[in-house]
């Protein structure tokens, strides 16, 4: 009956693996920590609230259409295009409303991205805090 294999529909292939999105959530929690710390030694406190610009990825446009619309719910500004360098993946890319920067709200955040990428097979790439410095005149 493998002869007839081809006549199954074909299963989505999948972009991020349960290891992969583990991996990089880990990752992104030691990210946290350190942005803090470096925010603190810039004088920014916990009560403090900035905006984050964050970056994900996928190989398809439906999933990147999909995880799009669920930010655009968030109140986010959201922008999704292709890649330049891989015309096979799909950016999708923006900047959130205010964030607490404290440690239990960033690391909230933070899993939450990892999760709503996973959820839309989508990687969490990367993200960085908007600390732009006042200037005191």
């Amino acid at each position: 009956m493998e002869i007839l294999r081809f006549l199954k529909p074909k299963q989505k292939k999948q972009f991020i693996s349960e290891t992969d999105f583990i991996m990089n959530q880990h990752k992104q929690f030691r990210l946290a920590t350190e942005s803090l710390v470096s925010l603190r030694d810039a004088a920014v406190e916990e009560e403090d609230e900035l905006k984050i610009d964050y970056f994900f990825y996928t190989d398809t446009l439906e999933k990147s259409q999909k995880i799009e619309k669920e930010i655009r719910k968030m109140n986010y500004v959201v922008n999704q295009e292709i890649a330049f360098n891989n015309k096979n993946l799909f950016i999708i890319s923006g900047r959130t409303t205010e964030i607490r920067m404290m440690h239990e709200a960033l690391r909230k955040w933070v899993e939450e991205m990892c999760a709503l990428g996973y959820k839309y097979d989508c990687s969490f790439d990367s993200w960085k805090i908007v600390h732009e410095e006042k200037i005191q005149i």
